[in-house]
């Protein structure tokens, strides 16, 4: 059953109605020509029939009846009782012989002569006939006898000497036997036919075999041979025309779905489990849209799908819940295990994100993203948020440039111990000297950064830099650990302690002046490997801090097996700590963890002399934050560094505001 849906099936519906005409007018027509080709066959062959009947009857007369005709007998209207004694004897024997079923003879007035046919209802030759054998020449035409019979009449004339004996010849009837004389060419003509039906038959089925085969390798070409559903290619063709009639009123949506923690599937159950859950998933899609509604597999475990005719925007992010929902609420039993699906879905919508698929497709994408960091399962593409534009593709490639320019540079921010108000260290914190932009502090970049692979060039260089410089404060007696933030790639890199332990040694620098900062989420994307690491920079001195604790997902577990010694208190706890008992109550629980376990506890972000005072009676071990200085460049810290000595013997609140 063909159901003739209007949109996004429009297209490939008719082309299959067009295909199944296409196919009716030429099977039509192939069998028309069947039936004409038979029938010409027929009538060819009849001509045939007759013509070799007529051959037949022209013999039997010349040789059976014109030895008989006598000139004078014939002048008199009469042939000789010898005559028709032979005659009747001679018809007898050809009659025997299956050759003949009666023979008559009239001459040329009419008047019966000889009458051999063992029917009765002679025929009596008509006036046309009799007209047409008195012009005197050899004739025969076929007819049909009374009975049925197939009969042939023949004239035969006289020769010149008889006719001017007073005859010009007789009028014979020849009555052949039905069938018998045109046996072979009805049997030559059955196989002629026979043999076009084969061919046209052939023909047809060839038509039908083609087609059956062409509609096989389009659908295996706009299918996914795993789920059934249409692929990439299918929606590129069938979105066209539903783009082209999107409008703002009557919006067109893209929806982008990534399945949570397939990978996981695939690597504990097999590749086979992974099919089966992606067949399962494409089934529940499928049923959760309308027919009017694409759904497509674009690859791996990503689907798409294309909402045609929605009212408006919240129309298409309540789809997109609902399609949610179904997904993590139906049940899908892999290989004997039940297993939750959850997903992400980023909505964009035409022609408002977006008026042909591409551009869909990246803001879908784009949503997607926004979808996962956000948790919220789905998200409609926010131009504000888009960080893949044209002016960010710009900022990559002025990024590459500026790192082969030495465009970088460090500044350095004080971390003071809360104990007697020394300075134990530094932390470096990159700068980009832009040439028309200005200064622009490390949120306007590392974003970019991060996405275009350029982070680990800029750590290597970092880190170089800050133990270059340490090496420098030490040689001029000022000796100060710096600490450098690692990234999580740098941090998973095979190469990082060698890289680390070649700068340390080039520089001359001793491994307890620096201090490795890595995030949480650095950890958590490989905790193994990240422990591993870790521990061969440790077992050389090297210190390791947690960045940013509390604004991730570390397990508690993990804090036993790294090898660290500070933690990072992240500022979204420390700065509204004042107002925010719960905020009080975790730091406290972190710094009273830290202790436990031997790690020192640093805040950052402190910005005022009360949140510095609550830190100090919480039992912080160190502060780093505006309210002691803002990072700096190298000699200005020098300089900050000399002042803020000479005032360490006052009070906090003096120096600190100072």
């Amino acid at each position: 059953m063909v159901k003739v849906i209007v949109g996004r099936r429009g297209f490939q519906v008719r082309r299959i109605l067009m295909s199944r005409l296409l196919l009716l007018v030429v099977i039509t027509l192939v069998l028309g020509a069947m039936a004409w080709l038979i029938q010409g066959l027929e009538s060819r062959g009849q001509e045939r029939a007759d013509a070799q009947g007529a051959t037949t009857a022209e013999v039997i007369a010349a040789t059976v009846v014109r030895p008989r005709l006598g000139a004078s007998d014939l002048a008199r209207g009469q042939l000789s009782a010898e005559d028709l004694t032979g005659l009747r004897d001679d018809v007898d024997q050809l009659r025997d012989d299956g050759q003949l079923l009666g023979l008559r003879v009239w001459s040329l007035d009419g008047t019966p002569l000889f009458d051999g046919s063992p029917a009765s209802g002679a025929l009596q030759p008509s006036d046309s006939d009799l007209v047409r054998a008195r012009q005197g020449k050899l004739w025969a035409a076929s007819g049909q006898a009374a009975d049925g019979q197939s009969q042939l009449r023949v004239y035969l004339p006289l020769s010149t000497a008889e006719q001017n004996a007073g005859s010009r010849g007789a009028l014979v009837q020849v009555v052949l036997p039905h069938g018998d004389l045109t046996a072979a060419a009805q049997d030559r003509l059955l196989r002629q036919q026979a043999s076009v039906v084969v061919i046209f038959g052939l023909v047809i089925v060839g038509l039908v075999w083609l087609r059956h085969r062409l509609l096989r390798r389009e659908r295996h070409a706009r299918h996914d041979p795993l789920t059934g559903l249409l692929n990439r290619r299918a929606l590129y063709e069938d979105a066209r025309g539903l783009l082209a009639k999107a409008s703002f009123k009557r919006p067109l949506a893209f929806l982008l779905l990534d399945l949570s923690e397939f990978k996981s599937v695939n690597d504990t159950l097999g590749h086979t489990a992974g099919d089966l859950l992606l067949q399962r998933v494409a089934a529940t899609l499928q049923a959760a849209v309308r027919p009017e509604d694409l759904v497509v597999r674009l690859g791996g475990d990503e689907f798409g799908v294309l909402l045609a005719h929605l009212p408006d925007t919240a129309a298409a992010q309540g789809r997109a819940e609902q399609l949610l929902r179904r997904l993590r609420e139906a049940p899908f039993t892999v290989e004997g295990v039940d297993l939750s699906v959850d997903a992400s879905i980023g909505v964009a919508l035409a022609p408002e994100h977006g008026r042909t698929l591409p551009e869909l497709l990246q803001r879908a994408d784009v949503a997607m993203y926004q979808a996962k960091r956000s948790r919220r399962g789905t998200a409609v593409y926010d131009p504000r948020t888009d960080q893949h534009t044209v002016g960010q593709l710009a900022m990559v490639t002025d990024l590459r440039r500026a790192l082969d320019n030495d465009e970088f540079v460090l500044h350095y921010q004080p971390k003071v111990s809360l104990r007697d108000m020394q300075v134990t260290s530094v932390e470096a914190l990159v700068r980009w000297r832009h040439p028309t932009r200005g200064l622009l502090p490390p949120g306007e970049f590392l974003p970019v950064l991060e996405r275009s692979g350029l982070m680990q060039p800029l750590t290597r260089w970092v880190l170089r830099q800050a133990i270059q410089q340490a090496a420098s404060w030490r040689r001029a007696g000022m000796p100060l650990q710096v600490a450098v933030n690692i990234s999580p790639r740098s941090l998973l890199q095979d190469d990082l302690p060698a890289r680390v332990l070649a700068a340390l040694l080039a520089a001359e620098l001793p491994a307890s002046l620096l201090q490795l900062e890595i995030t949480e989420t650095a950890v958590m994307t490989n905790p193994e490997r990240a422990a591993f690491v870790l521990t061969q920079l440790q077992s050389r001195g090297v210190e390791v801090a947690i960045d940013d604790f509390g604004a991730g997902y570390t397990s508690l577990a993990f804090l036993r097996i790294l090898p660290i010694t500070a933690l990072k208190i992240d500022r979204s706890l420390i700065k509204d700590m004042l107002d925010q008992e719960a905020d009080e109550a975790v730091t406290s629980a972190v710094t009273d963890l830290a202790h436990r376990l031997g790690f020192s506890v640093i805040a950052e972000g402190v910005e005022s002399l009360a949140l510095l005072d609550r830190l100090a009676a919480l039992g912080c071990d160190q502060v780093q934050g505006y309210v002691i200085s803002a990072p700096l460049p190298p000699a200005a810290l020098e300089g900050w560094l000399a002042d803020w000595q000479a005032r360490r013997s006052t009070p906090v609140e003096t120096a600190a505001a100072s």
